[in-house]
């Protein structure tokens, strides 16, 4: 072969190496590669605190005392969760059980269990919210205060505490089956809907935290710290201009008489060694294993950055604290709410000049189901009467002891039965969550009684999702999915490779033989540059 077509020959040869650094590069921005794995390491960035062992753990027993809120308060929130309707049922159940009269029953009931008592009156729980405003215009028409927002303010003053339950009560019982916020919005099934805080409670507890359980070890596995997601995009744009650079500085040298069989043998070396590179590295570095596990992270989670279900979740959250706030200052003395009922009456008789005791008369006559829930303050107290309600029925019927007694009422006034059994574990574990222990916010703050996971979930995982949605939609609507690469990598390195041993077993033929040794010193240091 000529000369002048040896060199054509070669040239051609790196202008495929150049060709090839230039596909590199075109594919990295074609793809919008940078872009979409930045997005990625956004996404890691972001959500990497709640993908820590011990707050996947926690979430487990942190959703299940969500969960037994609201089993307490759905059958008690309104008539339609039953319990009201079934209080009658209840007493003739105690009645029949011990042979005692209706009226005998209540007044035991009263004498004996009186939390119990008047917390029974008090169902439904929205009768209370529809008497507030009567009660406040009541009275400010018998008082000095201007209108009921004056009352409310005195009120707020002087028992905030009670304050705090009562306007909080108002905005759960007016959203529980109607949350603001979940239109359109589905369970992961996309089919069940989500509008009350029960249907809530089953998005989180069902499907949003088992989601992030079952990711969360292939989370772990792409959060690796080398090399970061982000930084894949630069290694390929770094490599493919060094190829450009390389295969075009080639080029200009096969036109040249340093160009020989040994310079030949040592460029495509550096071939075969990049070559071994882009592919070996994708092996080494454990690219197919992380990015396996980052499709699966993308698809596991896809369904919890649907827009609907992530603005669900933040109304969830909204609901959520409504009623942790309402809860938090009536479920035991240390929330001080049932501290506050006499500073109430006296407020309410020093503002209308009654007797505490016209007061609470005039509650008890016009306001009953408020005036009950008054004195039903603590709702630990409750709790407290149960077990010796349970035993008073048991040793005054034929019911062989308390299980029977609330197997009956289970079977009878379930309703009923289902939220005094959810009322018991929410004040039991309201302070100290069982197996919330390891549990805390992302600054480190434990997490472990009520108020604690209602920060942790209305002030770090929620807003965690919120914040990488746009990342993460980016990451997952852009093809081709992650898993592609790290293929894609070995078989360009193992094409490279291929190409580069063909080559130079061909160069041994075509290529001039070696020149002059300073040539070839000059050429190596051109090429090793």
């Amino acid at each position: 072969m000529s000369t002048s077509a040896t060199r054509n020959s070669n040239s051609l040869s790196w202008l495929v190496v150049l060709v090839a650094g230039v596909v590199v590069l075109v594919v990295v921005a074609g793809l919008e590669l940078s872009s979409r794995l930045d997005a990625g390491q956004r996404v890691l960035d972001g959500a990497r605190p709640a993908f820590t062992p011990e707050r996947v753990e926690g979430n487990v027993p942190a959703v299940a005392m969500v969960s037994t809120a609201s089993d307490t308060l759905d059958p008690i929130v309104d008539a339609e969760g039953g319990a009201a309707g079934e209080v009658g049922a209840l007493v003739e159940l105690v009645a029949g059980a011990t042979g005692l009269p209706a009226g005998d029953v209540l007044d035991a009931l009263e004498a004996n269990f009186p939390h119990t008592f008047h917390l029974l009156l008090t169902l439904p729980l929205d009768e209370v919210t529809a008497e507030i405003p009567g009660l406040l215009t009541f009275v400010a028409d018998n008082s000095e205060l201007a209108d009921a927002n004056a009352v409310l303010g005195a009120i707020a003053g002087s028992t905030p505490n009670l304050a705090q339950a009562v306007t909080n009560l108002m905005e759960v019982t007016d959203n529980w089956r109607d949350v603001e916020g979940t239109v359109d919005a589905t369970r992961f099934d996309g089919v069940t809907g989500v509008d009350s805080v029960p249907e809530i409670r089953d998005l989180f507890r069902d499907d949003a935290v088992p989601a992030i359980a079952a990711v969360a070890a292939d989370y772990r596995d792409l959060d690796d710290p080398w090399p970061k997601v982000g930084h894949i995009a630069t290694i390929l744009i770094i490599i493919g201009i060094v190829v450009v650079v390389f295969g075009a500085l080639m080029m200009l040298i096969t036109r040249t008489n340093a160009y020989n069989r040994k310079v030949h043998t040592a460029a495509w070396s550096v071939v075969v060694l990049v070559g071994v590179v882009v592919g070996g590295g994708a092996l080494a570095v454990g690219l197919f294993p992380r990015l396996d596990s980052g499709q699966n992270v993308v698809n596991g989670l896809r369904p919890a950055f649907v827009e609907e279900r992530v603005v669900a979740m933040e109304a969830g959250v909204d609901i959520v604290d409504s009623i942790v706030n309402m809860a938090d200052v009536i479920i035991d003395g240390q929330g001080g709410a049932a501290g506050e009922v006499g500073s109430l009456v006296e407020l309410v008789a020093g503002a209308t000049g009654l007797a505490p005791a016209d007061v609470l008369g005039a509650l008890e006559a016009n306001f009953p189901h408020t005036y009950n829930l008054l004195l039903a303050l603590p709702l630990d107290q409750v709790t407290a009467e149960v077990p010796g309600l349970l035993t008073f029925v048991a040793d005054n019927s034929d019911l062989t002891d308390a299980d029977a007694v609330l197997g009956a009422i289970a079977e009878t006034t379930p309703n009923l039965a289902q939220a005094i059994t959810n009322l018991i574990a929410l004040t039991n574990g309201f302070r100290d969550i069982p197996g919330a222990e390891q549990l805390t916010r992302f600054d480190g703050t434990p997490a472990r009684s009520v108020p604690g996971i209602r920060d942790y979930f209305g002030g770090d995982l929620v807003p965690a999702v919120r914040a990488v949605t746009d990342d993460y939609r980016t990451l997952d609507t852009t093809a081709p999915p992650v898993d592609f690469f790290p293929p894609l990598l070995l078989v360009v390195g193992i094409l490279v490779v291929i190409y580069g041993v063909a080559m130079i077993s061909i160069g041994r033929a075509s290529a001039p033989p070696a020149g002059r040794e300073d040539d070839l010193v000059a050429t190596v240091a051109v090429t090793a540059t």
